[in-house]
């Protein structure tokens, strides 16, 4: 099990969480899951973070 599998804030397994409420976790979901991750990665720009930081009320000031 890759630490890429796991869900960050339990370290659980995330096939089997998903397993435990009948949901079946594919090779083909998961590459399709891994691409649409990148294509968002690669659609995201600094402006667009900018806008939905504005568009949230986030400044730097009450940033996390």
């Amino acid at each position: 099990m890759s630490v890429a599998s796991q869900a960050p804030e339990t370290g659980t397994d995330t096939a089997a969480m998903l397993a435990a409420v009948n949901i079946t976790v594919t090779d083909e979901g998961k590459r399709r899951a891994r691409r649409r991750l990148r294509e968002a990665r690669e659609r995201w720009t600094p402006e667009l973070d900018s806008a939905v930081r504005e568009q949230l009320g986030l400044t730097d000031r009450n940033a996390a």
